[in-house]
């Protein structure tokens, strides 16, 4: 008897970025944390909204639910709708968020960080060239990886444990990816981050900026309160 060699798992495409497909993206991921036997869910979520919707999926699951946000003050500058405020800054969201349970992270992304000027002068550093490789996949798998990092780093995954993330294309989420945990100082050491499965994303990466509601789809309307 040939002894088997893989298996065969899915994945799902999006026809379009954005945060039309918040609801599908998180259903996708935990049933394949239920598949693979694990119990911690990683989301992305920047204003806490998504992070939300993640909540009442789970409610009742035993899968631990790890929220990962911005720096507190930050803003995105020059979205559709405005400044963007993001690093949840909703006190009643995180209470709500704690609450239901939820692991809460609120840090600067190691693959930005101290390079953040640099990249505003057009410059590119380590950390910008590796997230442009990753968004060649989509650009929430750079921050699938980038949330795990700052999970890891703040201790709440151990690394080389196996989790899944989930990310999105500015807001809402649309990636969902297989990853193992490491800290940031070790990512590029061999071994250490692994990009196991690729659960979801769009099957174009690209869309426009600002977006246009063609290649990017989603309602901004809830988001609004949180511009500038």
């Amino acid at each position: 008897m040939t002894k088997q060699m893989g298996r065969l798992q899915s994945i799902f495409y999006f026809d379009v970025c954005g945060s039309v497909n918040t609801e599908k993206t998180l259903e996708l991921a935990i049933e394949r944390v239920q598949q693979l036997e694990l119990n911690k869910l990683v989301v992305a979520s920047e204003t806490g909204l998504s992070a939300l919707k993640a909540t009442k999926l789970l409610k009742g699951s035993p899968i631990k639910l790890i929220v990962v946000t911005s720096a507190a003050g930050t803003k995105i500058k020059g979205t559709t709708i405005g400044d963007l405020k993001i690093g949840i800054p909703d006190s009643g969201i995180w209470a709500q968020l704690v609450e239901s349970g939820a692991t809460m992270i609120r840090a600067t992304d190691p693959l930005y960080n101290v390079g953040a000027v640099f990249e505003h002068q057009k410059i590119p550093t380590l950390g910008s060239l590796f997230r442009q490789c990753l968004r060649l996949f989509s650009p929430g798998t750079a921050v699938c990886v980038g949330v795990v990092l700052m999970a890891t780093d703040n201790g709440v995954l151990v690394e080389g444990e196996e989790v899944v993330a989930v990310a999105g294309s500015w807001v809402g989420l649309d990636t969902a990816i297989v990853v193992t945990a490491a800290n940031s100082v070790h990512l590029f050491e061999r071994g250490k981050v692994e990009i196991r499965e690729i659960v979801c994303k769009p099957r174009s990466p690209s869309y426009s900026w600002p977006v246009n509601q063609q290649d990017w789809v989603g309602d901004l309307t809830p988001y609004e309160r949180f511009a500038d």
